[in-house]
């Protein structure tokens, strides 16, 4: 009984290890990202050039990392399309904020701005300069504080 649970554990170690080990991190030039996150950095960032940007490879999926000198980033999915713009405790370009959220922050929170947002399932999440995050539903509507 004692060695096939010992057997198990080494072979779900095994597969965890081996899953784990196919994760591939590679540099990559802009022209390798998706259309759409192009297209999202010439919006927003015009014709800054990045620090760097890694392709993240794994069994499953891909996601993309770009990182700017101002410390910025941004996280794409396989297709292209951000799912977190992280300015590092500094403040994130106004373009990228959907006009609700925006104006909701500007609103309630008129001498702060936001930092981080990420888009999930189901809706927004941001982060502002004095450490409050916000949530909003995929509309726009604030929905609640986290803190």
């Amino acid at each position: 009984m004692r060695t096939k649970l010992n057997l198990t554990i080494c072979l779900l170690a095994g597969l965890i290890f081996g899953l784990s080990a196919n994760a591939q991190k590679t540099v990559i030039k802009k022209e390798a990202l998706p259309a759409n996150a192009q297209t999202f950095l010439k919006t927003h960032f015009g014709s800054k050039n990045p620090s760097y940007i890694l392709q993240d490879k794994e069994i499953l999926s891909t996601e993309y990392k770009v990182q700017y000198d101002s410390k910025i980033e941004i996280e794409f999915d396989k297709k292209g399309n951000w799912k977190e713009v992280d300015g590092k405790n500094s403040k994130i370009p106004n373009s990228i904020i959907p006009k609700k959220i925006a104006s909701y922050v500007k609103t309630n929170f008129p001498k702060e701005k936001i930092t981080k947002i990420e888009i999930g399932t189901y809706g927004y999440e941001t982060k502002l300069t004095n450490g409050l995050e916000l949530k909003f539903n995929l509309k726009g509507d604030f929905t609640k504080i986290d803190k």
